[in-house]
């Protein structure tokens, strides 16, 4: 299972993909408070769909800022972050 974190048009979606298939989602606006909001929302999403934090592979990140927006940087060092701690265990 895969978690896809899409910021586009000043919205922050997650996306819970498995097999390319979406099985859940969930959104908020983002107000530069990415940092706040990112890790609740996806405790949110797998406890939603009772799912460990081990059931996630791998978690990417799409953006239509560039890379020099704070909030891709954010999302993208959790993301980093996240699959390098799932392949520790």
């Amino acid at each position: 299972m895969n978690i896809e974190i899409q910021i586009k048009d000043k919205q922050i979606t997650l996306i819970l993909k498995e097999k390319g298939q979406t099985l859940d989602s969930s959104d908020f606006p983002e107000e530069r408070q990415l940092s706040e909001k990112l890790l609740p929302s996806i405790d949110k999403l797998l406890k939603r769909n009772k799912l460990k934090t081990e059931d996630i592979e791998k978690m990417e990140v799409e953006s239509d800022l560039g890379d020099n927006f704070t909030t891709t940087r954010i999302a993208k060092t959790v993301a980093n972050t996240w699959n390098w701690a799932s392949k520790q265990k």
